[in-house]
């Protein structure tokens, strides 16, 4: 929009007409007309501003606008479904219920990923060939969601109907800001989910769904640095598409692997700290939250990632 005229639009015709109203009728029109110079300026800047934000990237029918420094090294993949059972392991299993397989976090239904190495804190490594069996790379997953109903068979045969899978699984988001009910992701990980905290329901174009900050244990152990990780959640509004998003996160005076005491807690000695554990993830909790201004990368320009997305529905 020129907005260069705007201090010179009241023309001849207008000074005349101003002329033959009272002085107040002529102050009010002038204050109106200041103020929607002002108000268009003020949109004109805000363009700019939301142009400069980030930069929009495209996964098949979807979007998200990250920031500007993620967008060289951003990769998007369209990956096919990756069932727990092959064919033949398949018909084995159904003719032995011995030879069940456990499935890993690589199992999931047709998506469209879109992974971030920029997003990672110095320190942590990206390795893109493994980033699908990756509970804590930075990346967006979109997955067709009614293809978890047959994920973790060979990707033909379902043991749960399509529309009770759906509906846990919206369920599972509305549950999730539910501090009573551990947060429950469809995927599978040999481990439980550790020092959730933060929890907020977010909206993006299309859905919505719940972050989370969290970490991986499959024993007691310290919050620890490439483990902590914001978490996100959610369901397209058809519930055709099912959303999981992961970034590392960073914080002075968060734990690295080989350290082995944190706000007083030492796991040196591990049974006593197993005792104590309930005791430690309240602390280290309470740690989080006094210092999230301070997480890296922000949670707010995480957040603000998450509701950029537009995810109208899966389409093939």
């Amino acid at each position: 929009m020129n907005l260069s005229g705007m201090n010179s639009s009241i023309g001849k015709k207008d000074r005349f007409a101003l002329a033959d109203l009272n002085a107040s009728e002529a102050s009010d029109i002038m204050k109106r007309r200041n103020f929607i110079q002002l108000a268009l300026t003020g949109l004109a800047g805000c363009g700019e501003n939301r142009k400069s934000h980030g930069a929009m990237l495209e996964a098949g029918p979807f979007r998200v606008t990250v920031p500007e420094s993620w967008r060289e090294s951003a990769i998007i993949e369209n990956i096919a479904m990756v069932p727990v059972y092959h064919p033949e392991e398949w018909a084995a299993y159904r003719q032995d219920s011995h030879r069940v397989l456990k499935p890993s976090y690589v199992c999931r239904p047709q998506h469209w990923a879109m992974r971030f190495p920029s997003a990672l804190p110095p320190g942590i490594p990206f390795q893109r060939e493994n980033a699908g069996a990756d509970p804590t790379a930075p990346q967006i997953l979109i997955h067709k969601a009614d293809e978890w109903a047959v994920a973790f068979t060979d990707g033909r045969h379902m043991e749960t109907p399509v529309g009770e899978v759906l509906a846990g699984l919206r369920k599972s988001v509305d549950d999730a800001m539910n501090d009573e009910s551990p947060p429950r992701l469809p995927c599978f990980m040999d481990a439980s989910l550790g020092f959730v905290c933060l929890k907020k329901r977010l909206r993006f174009a299309g859905g919505t769904g719940v972050r989370m900050i969290a970490q991986w244990n499959t024993e007691p152990s310290l919050m620890t640095f490439g483990k902590l990780h914001y978490l996100f959640s959610g369901m397209s509004e058809d519930d055709s598409c099912q959303i999981i998003a992961s970034f590392p996160l960073d914080l002075a005076g968060l734990p690295r692997a080989q350290d082995q005491i944190h706000l007083g807690h030492s796991m040196g000695q591990f049974d006593q700290f197993s005792v104590n554990f309930a005791t430690y993830a309240e602390t280290a909790i309470a740690w989080l939250r006094e210092n999230e201004s301070s997480i890296t990368p922000p949670l707010s320009t995480l957040d603000e990632v998450i509701k950029s997305l537009v995810v109208s529905g899966w389409k093939s």
